[in-house]
């Protein structure tokens, strides 16, 4: 949907023939987009909220304030983006919607085919963004970062949340890498996900008891209303994941644009979108070559993957490590994959070198290997 209305506002497919197929018509709220920025981004008009002043917190409590330097961390209400989307696209007569399960994809040399239990089409290109799990492949790493979400009200006002606490690590860490993001809404509104990187799911209720705890423990909030639940799986893996299968082109997480060390996805989508209009523009395909995430970040991506599986360095230890002796503004510019190799440098420097530097080169040996 990102693609299509930015195609639309830019004019690059204008007078084209669309469907949009679906299996919903997208009119609740089922989740939250977060991510940070620097620079005005596309849909900054739908930012729910922002904020500047962020926070780390240890497994052991100890409390560090991010250094920023202008970035901001931001979320999106899917159902603002739904919302103001489709208002636009509405008014275009020549995209047809349509509501259906999709029963297969298929590219040839001349055009693409969608078979759906409400008919079959065909056109030029695909853009996919279904999302299936890769069959395992030796020495690829598949964490999955699962979450549970609450927005809550409470009857009092919480200036102790004033502002976002962007990894707080005051809870648990049997399962592996455990946090909470607590996104401060209003004076008696918060926002609260438990996060986990492991290689299993929890059961449903542990979830919630861990939230429980937290908002009883950790922030002395002991009464309150639950507004909205959100719940959701998002995979941290170094499989090479296709971009382009004949006339098809793979978009979101279908075409890897999920950053395998973070599981941040929707500007590294955003930013997949520019290259796929950029070269509609200027050569009338959407086909390009160069990826958001270079050879060099999907490395360092395997690199730590493999650190948090062999379990040497606890990934709460890790990220305190870093955000207590690394600027945020450095680490957001490297999660971004946009720093380079003297800023890397600096950033690996604030952690142990043995465990990264053995992962580092089994990670391109591999690379070799494949």
């Amino acid at each position: 949907m990102s693609l299509l209305y930015r195609a639309m506002n830019s004019g690059v497919w204008s007078g084209k023939q669309i469907i949009v197929i679906d299996r919903s018509e997208k009119r609740e709220n089922d989740k939250t987009w977060s991510f940070w920025k620097k620079d005005k981004v596309d849909f900054e008009e739908i930012i729910h909220h922002q904020w500047s002043d962020l926070y780390f917190f240890s497994n052991a409590g100890q409390k560090t304030h991010l250094e920023t330097r202008g970035y901001t961390y931001n979320s999106i209400r899917s159902i603002d983006f739904y919302n103001d989307v489709f208002a636009y696209l509405r008014q275009f007569a020549h995209i047809r919607f349509v509501i259906g399960d999709i029963l297969s994809v298929s590219s040839s040399a001349d055009d693409c085919t969608v078979v759906t239990d409400a008919g079959t089409y065909t056109g030029n290109y695909v853009f996919n963004s279904i999302y299936h799990i890769p069959a395992p492949v030796k020495d690829e790493q598949y964490f999955m970062q699962h979450f549970k979400g609450w927005r809550i009200k409470t009857d009092f006002a919480v200036p102790a949340v004033s502002s976002a606490y962007l990894m707080d690590f005051r809870t648990g860490q049997e399962h592996g890498t455990t946090f909470f993001y607590t996104l401060p809404m209003a004076e008696d509104e918060l926002f609260i996900e438990y996060t986990l990187f492991t290689k299993s799911l929890l059961k449903s209720e542990e979830y919630d008891q861990k939230i429980r705890l937290y908002l009883n423990e950790v922030l002395n909030i002991g009464s309150y209303q639950v507004l909205e639940e959100e719940y959701g799986v998002i995979p941290m893996t170094d499989h090479a994941f296709k971009r382009f299968e004949g006339r098809m082109i793979f978009i979101g997480t279908a075409g890897g644009d999920t950053r395998a060390s973070t599981g941040y996805t929707f500007m590294n989508t955003q930013k997949t979108i520019s290259k796929i209009l950029d070269s509609y523009a200027s050569e009338g395909h959407p086909f390009f070559t160069e990826e958001n995430t270079s050879l060099k970040h999907q490395l360092y991506d395997t690199t730590l993957l493999n650190v948090l599986d062999k379990g040497k360095y606890q990934g709460h230890q890790l990220f305190s490590d870093l955000f207590s002796n690394t600027p945020a503004y450095y680490i957001f510019s490297f999660l971004d994959a946009e720093t380079n190799l003297l800023q890397d440098i600096r950033i690996m420097k604030s952690l142990k070198v043995m465990p990264f530097l053995i992962s580092f080169v089994q990670a391109v040996f591999r690379k070799i290997k494949y």
